[in-house]
């Protein structure tokens, strides 16, 4: 089975974007619990940055179409 290096990195990528703008909307429902901002106010931070985050992602996925990624096969490497 052949390993797609450039899936990979892309899932990868994905996953830690979207981890990281998640984490943003965690702070921000601690902040609504706290009392420190409405509802409507939430709605409106939480809209923003999904948006930053699936941009960003969308971003890097198309800058990344533009490289090859290979394998580099340490045994060659070795000194």
């Amino acid at each position: 089975m052949k390993f797609n290096i450039k899936e990979f990195v892309l899932g990868y990528i994905k996953k830690s974007v979207t981890r990281l703008f998640l984490s943003f909307i965690y702070v921000l429902e601690d902040i609504v619990a706290d009392g420190r901002m409405s509802d409507e106010e939430f709605q409106k931070i939480r809209k923003r940055i999904l948006d930053h985050g699936n941009n960003t992602i969308r971003d890097i996925t198309k800058e990344l179409e533009n490289f090859d990624f290979l394998f580099i096969n340490d045994d060659n490497n070795r000194k």
